[in-house]
């Protein structure tokens, strides 16, 4: 079997790229495609692996991001008329089911918020592979088939640390920082998403004027734009904080701070499975995985700048990971094999 994978930004190199080696060790051929955005690349480099550039940032407003897409699927069509066609794709984006419909492949889309925009999903008639934690009505309710959800026991960060000896992995350093101080890893709101809420912003920057008042904390910022490193320049601070310029390994990173801020998305449950106290400033409707992190007593979902006070800075003395779902990664390949297997028996692509 030929698989495609595809990774759009920088948290998808956590999650997605394990499929590659997972379905490459069951025997199968695999390409790796991606989107020029943030630090994607970056990542990709450090890892050692190759991939293909296909396509660039969007930009915001809905006009541009439109524009981006169309533009992304056209490159990807125009590779796949010179190359193998793939049987199947597993993706977290877009403009790959589009393809993958064009092609009259499955698509398979590794979804893990219930309320981001599933219009490209329901049109693609794309599987949609989500944690059982998440409500299947909800899904339904936005419009997917019955027949196209597979929900899965665990959570997608039992793929991103499946083999991951987190006791081998050292602290990633941060020079100049005292080691006395409570580090707060804080990353910015996605603005440029299609589910960013203003109100997220506001409270963003509230919580870093409120941390720059901190005598024992200090602020490591992980922007997701690099203009959003202007944010800190607002504040005087009792202790500079530091801004990450280059990509950091991601275990590594969350092995070496005691707190961890960000307005929803991979970073912060990434942390709260590895057992780093974490928060939740994302303002827009909380979901199913957030929940049940916080039922976890994992994560805590921040509403007003009232909340903040009870953030409980201090130091943390070792992770505990969550460990849901070990064996999660080769259950999916399994799944997707059998249903890929199923489609080529009744359907062949439209470039083989």
């Amino acid at each position: 079997m030929h698989v495609w994978v595809d990774i759009e930004n920088p948290p998808q190199v956590q999650y997605l790229l394990p499929f590659k080696e997972a379905f490459e060790q069951a025997g199968h051929e695999v390409t790796l495609t991606a989107r020029d955005y943030g630090i994607t690349f970056e990542l990709l480099a450090k890892r050692g692996v190759e991939f293909h550039a296909l396509g660039s940032e969007y930009g915001k407003g809905k006009g541009r991001k439109i524009l981006g897409l169309l533009g992304r699927i056209g490159r990807m069509r125009a590779f796949f008329r010179g190359y193998p066609a793939p049987h199947a794709v597993v993706h977290a984006g877009r403009a790959s089911e589009f393809v993958a419909r064009l092609l009259r492949i499955p698509s398979f889309a590794l979804v893990d918020y219930e309320y981001v925009d599933l219009t490209a999903e329901r049109l693609t008639r794309s599987y949609v592979l989500y944690p059982d934690v998440i409500e299947t009505a909800v899904l339904r309710a936005r419009g997917i088939r019955e027949d196209r959800l597979l929900p899965f026991r665990g959570l997608k960060e039992d793929i991103s640390f499946a083999g991951l000896d987190l006791e081998s992995v050292a602290p990633y350093e941060l020079p100049g920082v005292p080691e006395e101080l409570v580090r707060v890893l804080f990353r910015p709101p996605a603005e440029e998403s299609h589910y960013y809420k203003s109100e997220s912003g506001r409270l963003a920057l509230d919580l870093l004027g409120h941390l720059a008042r901190e005598e024992s904390a200090v602020v490591v910022l992980a922007p997701r734009y690099p203009r959003q490193a202007d944010y800190l320049r607002r504040y005087e601070w009792r202790n500079e904080p530091v801004v990450l310029a280059e990509a950091a390994p991601f275990a590594s990173l969350l092995k070496s701070v005691d707190l961890v801020v960000s307005s929803g998305g991979t970073m912060v449950r990434e942390a709260a499975y590895l057992g780093v106290p974490s928060v939740s400033i994302f303002q827009g409707e909380p979901g199913g995985v957030d929940r049940h992190l916080a039922s976890l007593g994992r994560l805590r979902l921040v509403g007003s700048p009232s909340d903040f006070a009870g953030l409980g800075l201090a130091k943390v003395n070792g992770a505990r990971p969550l460990a849901s779902n070990p064996d999660l990664l080769d259950e999916l390949v399994l799944t997707i094999s059998e249903r890929t297997a199923a489609h080529r028996a009744r359907r062949p692509s439209a470039l083989s």
